[in-house]
């Protein structure tokens, strides 16, 4: 997939949701604003965004907009399995 500046990106994927102009992307690998710049290029331009994952890790639901943890062994033993 190339975007319209010329940035080559790996395929992504779209899941349409229930909700109107709401969908899942899973990207294989997250280039600067790809998904903005992706759906914009479509004519859908991005009023919300939520990262879900990151590789095997799924976000913490206890952790506020904006907030962060430090990764617990177990998640540092997954993404170590990834190399």
């Amino acid at each position: 997939m190339m975007l319209g500046d010329g940035l080559r990106c790996l395929p992504a994927e779209l899941e349409l949701l229930p909700e109107p102009d709401a969908g899942l992307v899973t990207l294989r690998e997250g280039k600067y604003h790809q998904v903005k710049r992706m759906l914009a290029a479509r004519g859908k331009p991005v009023l919300y965004l939520k990262r879900l994952s990151m590789g095997p890790l799924e976000l913490d639901p206890e952790l506020v907009t904006g907030g962060w943890r430090p990764l617990t062994e177990e998640e540092r033993k997954r993404l170590k399995e990834l190399e």
